[in-house]
């Protein structure tokens, strides 16, 4: 079956309409890359930092199981560069399996990956995440504040926007442009 959809989608690669073609290289570019999970399921074991971050790239791109399970297997990766770039790669497959897992890495995590854990459970939009993230307000690294202030503005309550509103006056520079960016998320269908 792979080879006979490798063949359609070259074959739709001189298609007439440009964005039949497009879409076909990409689809075919996709498939390709599928093909290659084991291959990077290697590279992220035995390869070096380059390497684990071109499979992160290409596993976000992949999408699917496939790449959702490259991208897991990423997050216990030894270098904190690897797994903060796994977890930007997963911000659009913030599914419930997913967050448990970011969700579990919490309490170990600091730094970039800290903070990128925080904004993907602010981009998944699940309110029910709203005072976990609220917890981190008060953490002492500016980034991952900042990151939980924008993170909470996607999820926040009444109660939320108040300790978001509160920080407006932070000394912080980096916390303040949170805020205003936060702020500037607010619609009226939020409370």
């Amino acid at each position: 079956m792979i080879n006979r959809i490798r063949e359609t989608l070259a074959s739709m690669s001189s298609d007439p309409s440009p964005q039949v073609r497009e879409a076909a290289a990409e689809a075919l570019d996709r498939v390709r890359a599928r093909c290659s999970v084991d291959r990077f399921r290697a590279l992220l074991k035995e390869g070096n930092l380059e390497e684990k971050i071109h499979v992160v790239h290409a596993a976000g791109e992949i999408g699917g199981g496939e790449g959702i399970a490259l991208l897991l297997e990423a997050l216990s990766d030894q270098s904190e560069v690897v797994r903060a770039a796994a977890v930007l790669e997963l911000h659009p497959f913030t599914t419930p399996a997913v967050l448990k897992v970011l969700w579990e890495m919490l309490p170990r995590e600091k730094g970039v990956v800290l903070g990128n854990i925080i904004e993907a459970l602010g981009v998944s939009g699940r309110k029910e995440l709203g005072p976990q993230v609220e917890r981190y307000l008060a953490h002492p690294d500016m980034e991952v504040r900042a990151k939980a202030v924008i993170a909470l503005s996607r999820l926040a309550d009444a109660a939320g926007w108040e300790k978001i509103l509160a920080m407006s006056g932070d000394r912080n520079e980096t916390i303040r442009l949170a805020v205003s960016q936060g702020l500037g998320g607010w619609t009226s269908a939020r409370p």
